[in-house]
């Protein structure tokens, strides 16, 4: 965990420090850092557990959902939403939980330290992907979060231009699959014993029982579909999220040998920025 990370988590964590607060604590605070983003594709895998535990020791970790799973000791920031939802346990490293979440969403069963709305849309065409608006989103303007889709940019970007980092490293943001429904992950192959446990939950009428008892299997739950278009969104957007940070003084890199993010945005190994 970063220094400054420490320092902060005290009060980052106290339920009774108001939202505004945390955010005006949280203004370039990592001023000329270097940023990592663990995401859930299947390129986190390039890696071993080992191997990034090793590598991101005293470095800024943001870890998107399950990415925090397969490096659990290194995430300073824990990024979440409703979907893809499951059951963490935090050991002596604890994250500060970010979780956004909608009016109508599926119930989940873990409270964020930072907790942000984002509202139900109209159309697809209030996808951020689509409209672009990036800078009415920005954490000094509204806390309020964009449809994004994908908690990456909705949040994960936005902390880097809040934090002032110079410099955001991805690894495991390979948009997805092009012409699919499904978006693949990292941790994917699913055991005989979560499949038994999924039948099981199919019994369960009631959304919130049903993902009670998945949840405390630590099984993941609310797994959504996706528009197959959205990955071509996702992918075409990039190349507009890397010049908009570019033009916060921030350089976008992307660790994967599959991503779909823009060519114009350079590839890189972790082992050559640490």
């Amino acid at each position: 965990m970063h220094k400054t990370t420490l320092a902060l988590q005290p009060l980052l964590t106290d339920p009774s420090v108001p939202l505004a607060e945390k955010f005006e604590r949280l203004a370039s605070a990592y001023e000329g850092e270097k940023m990592f983003i663990l995401g859930c594709g299947p390129s986190l895998a390039e890696y071993t557990p080992a191997q990034l535990d090793e590598l991101l020791t005293g470095k800024l970790v943001v870890a998107l959902k399950q990415a925090l799973d397969y490096v659990p000791t290194q995430g300073d920031y824990l990024v979440l939403n409703s979907w893809n939802f499951r059951r963490y346990s935090f050991g002596d490293a604890r994250p500060v939980v970010i979780r956004e979440s909608g009016k109508n969403d599926p119930p989940v069963f873990l409270d964020g330290d930072i907790e942000l709305q984002i509202p139900r849309p109209s159309s697809r065409d209030d996808q951020l992907a689509l409209s672009k608006r990036f800078d009415d989103y920005m954490f000094s303007k509204t806390l309020e979060r964009p449809w994004g889709p994908g908690v990456l940019y909705e949040v994960g970007f936005y902390m880097a231009e809040h934090f002032k980092v110079s410099e955001v490293v991805t690894l495991g943001w390979d948009v997805g699959v092009r012409n699919t429904p499904q978006m693949p992950h990292f941790y994917d192959t699913t055991s005989p014993e979560v499949v038994r446990i999924i039948r099981q939950s199919r019994d369960i009428e009631d959304v919130a029982e049903r993902n009670r008892f998945l949840h405390d299997r630590g099984v993941v739950y609310n797994r959504p579909r996706i528009i197959p278009e959205e990955v071509d969104d996702c992918a075409s957007v990039s190349a507009d999220w890397q010049g908009w940070l570019n033009g916060k003084g921030i350089e976008l890199k992307v660790v994967s040998h599959k991503s779909l993010a823009a060519d114009t945005i350079p590839r890189t190994r972790i082992e050559n920025e640490v």
